[in-house]
């Protein structure tokens, strides 16, 4: 007879194992604002095998979860450049900041995601929506729409991103094993669509360089309300050797003082 709780019995795997496999975040809200960078810059950035997708397009935003079947309530921000791989096209993720130790274990663990600890505020007040990433003392992500248009909502919202799973060599040298490339993908039973321009404002710092994502055309900003229901699954591999230099957009520079 199972007596701790350490070592799961077959009907706790199979529980845990149901929420993994389809994970679904609620009560969500978010504001998302696009614009091109220079090609050259999103060529450099994309790790092999993932090529530029047809237009230099950033996605930045913040968001927010009331409750979910997995990890609680949650805020969270994003950094995303486009991308594709065989024919398929999404975005890859450079950074993902995150408010609860629960939301970034479950992503990065699971899917990849460069998820890091951060401080996240979001509002809407009226037609304008404004939210903002800090994160060691730094605010370093800023994003603003004014709100002047509704867009329908009869059909779920779907997207996608790009993610590598991998280790560092315990030795502190390398990579454990060659990354994974994951290909999640994301639904969203939308409530609220909202469309309007919108504003970014970029402040690097020594860990998060996002400055060099440089903004030459504004595209637009998307507010939604909703419920997102993801999976994901593995589509590829990469030779640990090619992929070192893109190995720490999810950590520190450790180097570095704090």
């Amino acid at each position: 007879m199972k007596t701790s709780n350490w070592v799961k019995s077959p009907n706790q795997i199979k529980a845990i194992e149901n929420a993994l496999a389809a994970p679904a975040f609620l009560d969500g809200r978010s504001l998302t604002v696009t614009y091109l960078t220079r090609p050259e810059i999103i060529r450099e950035l994309l790790p092999p095998p993932l090529e530029p997708a047809r237009e230099p397009l950033v996605s930045v935003g913040v968001g927010t979860f009331g409750k979910s079947n997995c990890v609680g309530a949650f805020a969270g921000g994003w950094v995303d450049i486009a991308a594709q791989y065989k024919g398929i096209e999404a975005n890859y993720c450079l950074a993902m900041p995150m408010s609860t130790d629960v939301a970034i274990i479950f992503g990065r663990e699971l899917f990849g995601e460069p998820k890091k600890q951060g401080r996240v505020q979001f509002e809407v007040d009226g037609d304008v929506a404004r939210g903002s990433i800090e994160r060691l003392g730094k605010r370093y992500l800023s994003v603003e729409a004014r709100l002047t248009e509704n867009l329908p909502v009869s059909e779920p919202s779907r997207s996608g991103r790009f993610h590598f799973k991998f280790f560092h060599s315990a030795d502190g040298r390398g990579l454990e094993f060659d990354p994974i490339l994951v290909h999640a993908e994301f639904e969203t039973r939308l409530r609220v669509r909202r469309h309007g321009p919108g504003k970014v404002t970029l402040q690097s710092s020594h860990h998060d360089p996002v400055t060099e994502l440089e903004i030459v055309e504004p595209k637009g900003a998307v507010y939604i309300e909703g419920d997102v229901y993801a999976k994901a699954r593995r589509i590829g591999t990469v030779e640990a050797k090619k992929f070192l230099p893109y190995a720490f957009q999810n950590i520190d520079d450790y180097s570095a003082a704090f």
